[in-house]
């Protein structure tokens, strides 16, 4: 797989097209190339969490999309992460 890191890649903000952009009334965007703030693309909650945007928006669907949660910030995370770095 050549272009594997070019999810990774540096960019700006605006680079990566919305899930369903802005003057668009039939077209939506899933994959790893178009932008969450705050979500980490190359996982499978990424990929589910766009297309359900794009569905939600495009057919006036009124529910809530799973929230992005932030494992990294739990304080047992990282004591978890010191402790196995030491041993």
């Amino acid at each position: 797989m050549p272009y594997i890191t070019s999810m990774f890649m540096p960019r700006a903000k605006g680079d990566r097209p919305l899930p369903v952009p802005k003057i668009s009334k039939n077209l939506a965007l899933i994959s790893q190339f178009v932008e969450i703030p705050d979500d980490v693309v190359f996982t499978v909650e990424y990929s589910i969490r766009v297309a359900q945007m794009a569905v939600y928006e495009l057919l006036g669907i009124d529910r809530k999309i799973p929230p992005i949660l932030h494992h990294d910030d739990s304080l047992k995370v990282k004591f978890d992460a010191v402790v196995k770095a030491f041993l």
